[in-house]
């Protein structure tokens, strides 16, 4: 059941309750407690009043029939005077029971709507209980995974972050390598030009030692035939 049921289930029920805890109440308000309370208070006093006026009347009857000639038919009708009046008074009484009687069982129906009232208030509190932990759960549950998708997205970035730096860093790997493969180049294209202008340099020194030699060498030969010369003379 989701939330919005529970909540729609406990105003129901709330409402239901309450409206019939309202008609159990306005059924038997306070102004008509009071007003049967002293109705039957009432009735009560007039029928005591009507009792002890009976007793009078029979005991004066009584005295009066003494002095009469029919004493026991008087005394009979003395009685049965006296049993109209308790009669009525006794009617009174049953009245006023009567009444007390409803009153009692009214105010029952009142206790027993305020008890069933109070289940109902706390069937509703243990609804709407059960409805506000279920949010809460919810709410959690909402929570936990904004952080994982927010955790996910942290990472998907810290990742991409990586990415791109290892990107870069291949990127700059790959330049220092150029680069150095240039500079290995460019020192080898200067060891061949050095060694070129080595070679060159002492092919010429090499070709000047020769004609130094050469020229040595015929200077030699010069100077031997002179001095053959000079010795063979007279």
């Amino acid at each position: 059941m989701n939330t919005f049921a529970l909540r729609s289930m406990a105003a129901l029920i709330a409402l239901s309750a309450s409206t019939f805890a309202a008609a159990q109440e306005d059924s038997f308000p306070a102004e008509e407690r009071a007003r049967l309370r002293d109705q039957a208070a009432a009735l009560k006093q007039q029928a005591r009043t009507q009792q002890e006026a009976a007793r009078i009347a029979r005991d004066e009857g009584y005295a009066a029939c003494w002095q009469r000639t029919l004493v026991s038919s008087c005394i009979e009708d003395t009685d049965e005077a006296y049993r109209r009046s308790v009669g009525e008074a006794r009617k009174l009484e049953i009245q006023a029971s009567d009444i007390e009687r409803d009153m009692r069982t009214r105010a029952a129906e009142v206790r027993r709507a305020e008890k069933q009232r109070a289940a109902e208030a706390r069937r509703d509190k243990s609804i709407e209980m059960s409805v506000k932990t279920r949010e809460q759960e919810a709410q959690r549950a909402q929570d936990a995974a904004a952080r994982a998708d927010k955790d996910a997205e942290m990472a998907a970035q810290a990742e991409a972050r990586e990415r791109a730096q290892a990107e870069r860093d291949a990127a700059q790997a790959a330049k220092r390598k150029r680069e150095d493969a240039r500079a290995a180049e460019r020192a080898a294209d200067q060891r061949r030009k050095a060694a070129k202008i080595d070679e060159r340099v002492q092919r010429r020194e090499e070709e000047r030692a020769r004609r130094e030699a050469e020229a040595a060498a015929k200077e030699a030969t010069k100077d031997a035939k002179e001095t053959t010369e000079t010795g063979a003379k007279p």
